[in-house]
C-alpha cells in the first residue's frame, strides 16, 4: 500500500517486543498479545501482536492477505470520506505489518487499548443511547462506502476509539481497527458475509444515519457541523 493520510501504521518502527503473558484479546481465528515498539518513531509505544490459532495457521498467509486487502480498501474509502466530512469526523484505519517472532507470524499494529464496538458484520449496531453521536457517524461511514462502491460492498464491523483534542478541533478523529467488508462477490475473506451482511446492516440502519450518509455523499460535509453531533469524546 502506498502512503495514505487515512492510514494508521507502524511508521518507521520495524521491531517489537512481544509480551506473551499479556493477552489483550481472543477472537474466533486469532489471539492478540500486547507488545512494545523498539526504535523508530513509535519507540516505547504500545503495540498489539496478533497471531492465528494453531488450527488456522496453515491458512495464515491467505488470511493475512485478506487482512491487508480489507484494510487497504477501508483506507481508500476513509481517505475519500476525510475529504468531505465535517471537521472532527475524520477516520484513520489501522494497517499493520507481519513480523516473525520466535518462528510465529504476527500482525503487528499500534494498540488501541480501550475501544468501542460500533457495528458488526451481521447487522448489529451499538445503541445510540450508550455511545451517542459516534455510532451515527460510523453508521454513516458504512453507508457512505456502500454508495461510493456503487452498492457492491460495505465496510462494517467497525471498532475503535474517538480521539478528542480539546485544544485543536481539527485533530479530533476516529481511529479504527479490524474492519470487515461485506461484498456481493464475497471476495474479502472469512468475515465477508456477502449480500446477507449488506442486507442485515440496512435492516438495522437508523433513519438519521441514512439521511446523514446521503448528505455526506453530496460532498457538502466539509466544515459544516450539525448541532446534534458536536466534536466530543466518546464516554465509556
Amino acid at each position: 500500500m502506498s502512503y495514505s493520510s487515512a492510514a494508521r501504521t507502524n511508521l518507521t518502527s520495524d521491531r517489537v517486543r512481544l509480551h506473551r503473558n499479556e493477552v489483550v484479546g481472543v477472537g474466533a481465528f486469532r489471539t492478540a498479545y500486547a507488545g512494545t515498539y523498539i526504535g523508530g518513531n513509535r519507540n516505547q509505544q504500545e503495540a498489539v501482536c496478533k497471531c492465528f490459532k494453531h488450527n488456522f495457521r496453515v491458512l495464515e498467509n491467505e488470511f493475512f492477505g485478506h487482512d491487508f486487502r480489507v484494510a487497504d480498501k477501508a483506507i481508500e474509502y476513509a481517505e475519500d470520506w476525510n475529504g468531505i466530512c465535517e471537521v472532527g469526523k475524520e477516520i484513520l484505519v489501522t494497517r499493520g505489518d507481519v513480523h516473525t517472532i520466535g518462528g510465529t507470524k504476527y500482525l503487528v499494529e499500534p494498540l488501541i487499548r480501550y475501544f468501542t464496538k460500533f457495528t458488526s458484520n451481521n447487522g448489529w449496531i451499538a445503541d445510540e443511547d450508550d455511545e451517542g453521536w459516534s455510532v451515527l457517524a460510523m453508521e454513516a461511514f458504512s453507508h457512505y462506502t456502500y454508495h461510493r462502491s456503487g452498492g457492491s460492498l460495505i465496510v462494517c464491523d467497525i471498532q475503535g476509539r474517538y480521539r478528542h483534542n480539546s485544544y485543536n478541533r481539527s485533530k479530533c478523529r476516529f481511529e479504527l481497527t479490524d474492519p470487515a467488508i461485506c461484498s456481493r462477490r464475497r471476495t474479502y475473506g472469512p468475515t465477508d458475509l456477502g449480500e446477507k451482511g449488506i442486507d442485515s446492516f440496512f435492516e438495522n440502519h437508523v433513519q438519521y444515519a441514512t439521511a446523514f450518509a446521503e448528505w455526506m455523499a453530496t460532498g457538502r460535509g466539509r466544515g459544516r457541523r450539525s448541532s446534534g453531533s458536536p466534536c466530543q469524546p466518546v464516554h465509556r
